[in-house]
């Protein structure tokens, strides 16, 4: 299932948001079945999608401030937090057991990571191409940008580990 429909430019984010939980937990979970430099790889992992999670919370912030008494507690009750998980459940984290390989060496983790972030990154292009409105779109192409930073991050790890 791929998520569609018009949402707002705050919607988004709160999608965004749970999805950047969902890696948090991916990787916290990976990092809990392992140790040495696979481990301490899934724990910086997690870090990162932390870090975009709270980037994400600022430009949210950020765009709320400029919404004149704009209201925006629907967002946070728990069936429109449950409706928004359920959006990104599956799509890019797998809440599904793991496979045994998914974890299995810094070079398979790597991978996982790398394929993960891509897929990340076409979620978000194809939100944005369905897009309506250019405050959606605006805030659809920083989310890639920044998801596309991670893909290459990664990638970089996954590079060194061929050495």
């Amino acid at each position: 299932m791929m998520i569609q429909g018009n949402f707002s430019n705050l919607e988004i984010l709160k999608i965004a948001m749970s999805m950047e939980e969902e890696g948090m937990k991916f990787y916290t979970n990976g990092a809990k079945h392992t140790s040495g430099k696979l481990r301490d790889f899934l724990l910086h992992a997690a870090g990162q999608e932390k870090m975009h999670n709270e980037k994400f919370a600022q430009l949210y912030d950020d765009i709320l401030a400029k919404k004149n008494d704009f209201n925006d507690e629907y967002l946070f009750e728990p069936d429109v937090t449950a409706y928004f998980r359920a959006l990104v459940e599956n799509q890019i984290f797998s809440t599904k057991p793991q496979a045994e390989d998914a974890f299995k060496d810094l070079k398979t983790a790597a991978a996982h990571a790398v394929k993960t972030e891509e897929l990340t990154v076409d979620l978000y292009t194809k939100m944005h191409e369905g897009a309506k409105y250019s405050e959606v779109k605006e805030v659809l192409a920083a989310l890639i940008e920044e998801e596309k930073t991670h893909v290459e991050y990664f990638k970089k790890i996954l590079e060194e580990t061929y050495r």
